[in-house]
């Protein structure tokens, strides 16, 4: 199973979606139907199908590899509570925060009675637990979940990647607070760790958005624009136009709109829509949202 996740990696690496998902589907018919093994490739097609905001099928992925697990006797281990946890990583994706703090709570449980305290799993889960709490407006309890995951990664080697997903977290939580000094602290050592990364990561679109962001607030239009630009290619090459794609290409039209470019704000923010639609729901919050910025836009 490592070559086969190793040549995962290089498909991610290159941006061949669709061999990546052949792979995993092919992984999978070949193993035992009810097997760990089969629910671990389903959890690891569920988690494809989140990154491409595909969640109808990412759900159905997750359930199964769930199910999979309680059918064999695994409800209380490791494997498990890590399915849940990306289970509820597409909740809140879903703009479910409270059912995702269900979730990650539940999987935090099952983690420590398996005495698993120290595991990647168990931080991610306090990182997720960080995310979920931002989306319900509570900053303070985000921040000690994400202060809480940064401590404990700092405490060993060989943890970048994780580390610079917990100092981006502290910085989104920080810039939502108003603390752009902190913010900026902690984004920039999250990018120098990207930066100095072999291989480009899954995640550092995220840190280049926060970065963005906090340009755009100092009033460099510039230095934001070139960051979402980065950050929305990276995007594309991992996920394809999936909803993080769509919510770059909003943040450019933001920036065309505050420095008078309106043909290109017009122009990103329809793009922006035309993914949205593809995706969610008719009466989605974001495609209205979206639609009426929009139309504010053109009538400018």
């Amino acid at each position: 199973m490592i070559e086969f996740y190793e040549k995962l990696d290089v498909l991610y690496s290159i941006g061949d979606l669709a061999a990546v998902e052949s792979s995993i589907k092919e992984a999978i018919a070949e193993t035992l139907d009810g097997s760990a093994e089969r629910a671990g490739l389903l959890n690891e097609l569920a988690g494809f199908y989140r990154g491409l905001s595909r969640y109808e099928e990412s759900e159905t992925a997750f359930s199964q590899a769930l199910d999979m697990f309680e059918a064999a006797g695994m409800g209380a281990t490791p494997e498990y509570a890590t399915v849940l946890l990306n289970f509820a990583g597409l909740c809140r994706m879903k703009g479910q925060a409270d059912k995702a703090v269900d979730l990650f709570i539940t999987a935090k449980k099952k983690l420590e009675h398996a005495g698993e305290h120290e595991s990647y799993a168990y931080i991610s889960i306090l990182n997720n637990l960080a995310l979920a709490y931002q989306e319900k407006n509570e900053y303070a309890t985000a921040f000690g979940y994400a202060n809480t995951a940064l401590s404990r990664l700092r405490e060993s080697t060989g943890n970048e990647h994780e580390i610079a997903t917990s100092l981006n977290n502290l910085a989104a939580i920080t810039l939502r607070q108003g603390d752009r000094l902190a913010a900026d602290k902690y984004i920039s050592e999250a990018l120098s760790i990207y930066d100095a990364m072999p291989e480009t990561n899954v995640h550092h679109a995220a840190a280049l958005t926060t970065k963005a962001v906090i340009l755009c607030r100092a009033g460099d239009y510039p230095g934001a624009l070139e960051g979402f630009r980065r950050a929305l290619d990276l995007t594309r090459q991992f996920f394809g136009e999936n909803i993080e794609y769509a919510t770059c290409k909003r943040n450019i039209s933001e920036v065309c709109e505050l420095i008078g470019d309106r043909q290109n704000a017009i122009a990103e923010q329809a793009d922006a829509l035309r993914i949205m639609e593809n995706i969610l729901p008719p009466d989605h919050p974001s495609i209205q949202t979206a639609q009426k910025k929009l139309e504010q836009l053109k009538e400018m």
